[in-house]
């Protein structure tokens, strides 16, 4: 067997990381994590943190997601995931490890009705946004051997997404009110952990900008109503509840989100062999994968 090179997951305790982490381990695989402990707003200590470690890949899942917080702070966000970028990028150049960083369908403005390739312009709606926008730009200036994958609506069995909202409002309320004119493509963590895997097990140096996600394009109103769909089916519900589909001007927030910013996964796929499946399949998996026993479970 190639042995694997030495990997080191930033961000370890965030939704993905965790995801990353099992993968990981349930290949074998020993590697390096770190959360707070290795801040990647700060250099030094992410030098501090590489010192003395044979290092050839990092994985970079730490990252500012809180959409309409950054509004009010703008500069944290643009902290965590513009300056952190950079610092990990400047890090990967110096110990000469590739480096993995994932970005957002929000880089773009959501008014085509044609899913986003990835030569498409970016024109961000919101300050994390802008933020992650400047992450991508600075990681491309910084190192070329990085590779960026832009993923939308990630949702997994570890930490706080919308799946696990929406099970929450299904076993609180009476109904809900779900918008109906916001698509886009949801992106189920356990595959995408997967293919990012075999992509390290390979040593693939086909660097460059990518989208990730499952595939179909849906609205909040579709997904919101497979999972009531399936958690009744999986006997995580005890009863249904009506579902309203509204307008976003009915649900207004803090950040503007964009209405339609499906992305275009067939480059991810052409180049780098990755795995998509339809939403509707992971969704179905994601609701066997809940029922293992595990941390992170609701």
């Amino acid at each position: 067997m190639k042995p694997v090179p030495g990997i080191w997951l930033v961000g370890a305790a965030g939704m993905l990381g965790r995801q990353l982490a099992a993968e990981f381990s349930g290949r074998g695989w020993g590697f390096f994590a770190s959360d707070r402990e290795a801040d990647i707003r700060d250099l030094q200590a992410l030098r501090a943190f590489a010192r003395g470690k044979e290092i050839a890949w990092i994985v970079n899942c730490a990252a500012y997601t809180a959409v309409d917080r950054a509004e009010d702070d703008p500069e944290t966000a643009l902290a965590v995931n513009a300056d952190g970028v950079e610092n990990l990028a400047r890090l990967s150049g110096e110990i000469r490890a590739a480096l993995i960083h994932f970005s957002t369908d929000y880089v773009f403005a959501g008014d085509r009705s044609a899913p986003y390739r990835e030569e498409d312009a970016p024109r961000p709606l919101s300050r994390y946004g802008w933020s992650k926008w400047l992450g991508e730009t600075r990681l491309a200036a910084s190192l070329e051997a990085h590779f960026l994958f832009r993923i939308s609506w990630l949702y997994g069995v570890h930490g706080a997404n919308f799946v696990k909202t929406m099970l929450n409002v299904f076993r609180g309320r009476e109904s809900a009110r779900v918008v109906n004119d916001q698509s886009g493509s949801p992106t189920y963590a356990a595959p995408l952990a997967a293919n990012i895997a075999g992509l390290i097990a390979s040593g693939c140096d086909r660097y460059g900008t990518y989208h990730y996600c499952d595939r179909g394009v849906i609205t909040w109103f579709d997904f919101a109503a497979r999972i009531q769909d399936l958690a009744l089916a999986s006997g995580l519900l005890e009863k249904r509840i009506p579902l309203l589909a509204i307008a976003t001007s009915q649900f207004p927030t803090r950040a503007k989100r964009p209405a339609h910013a499906a992305l275009d996964n067939r480059k991810v796929v052409r180049e780098l062999g990755f795995r998509v499946h339809d939403w509707q399949a992971n969704l179905e998996e994601f609701f066997r994968e809940l029922a293992l026993p595990g941390p992170g479970r609701p």
